[in-house]
């Protein structure tokens, strides 16, 4: 699945939209990961070791890192 933007996702939800800040807080919670108990079964369901977190988060964090920085370079 590729990258989908938020605005895309929650289209029939957005009001309007300010573009001129140039930050966002967006609060809310992902009831699967919101407890430990959650995120330990998310993890087994798929084969993972809670103590292989790191290693399974660490392509979506580097992804998003890497985002960040391009984003931040074609803006100055």
């Amino acid at each position: 699945m590729g990258l989908v933007l938020l605005t895309e996702r929650h289209a029939g939800e957005i009001a309007g939209v300010l573009s001129c800040y140039d930050r966002v807080i967006v609060q809310g919670t992902l009831p699967v990961f919101c407890y430990a108990d959650g995120m330990t079964a998310y993890l087994k369901k798929r084969d993972i070791r809670i103590f292989d977190f790191t290693q399974f988060a660490k392509p979506l964090t580097d992804a998003i890192k890497a985002h960040a920085e391009a984003m931040a370079a074609a803006n100055g």
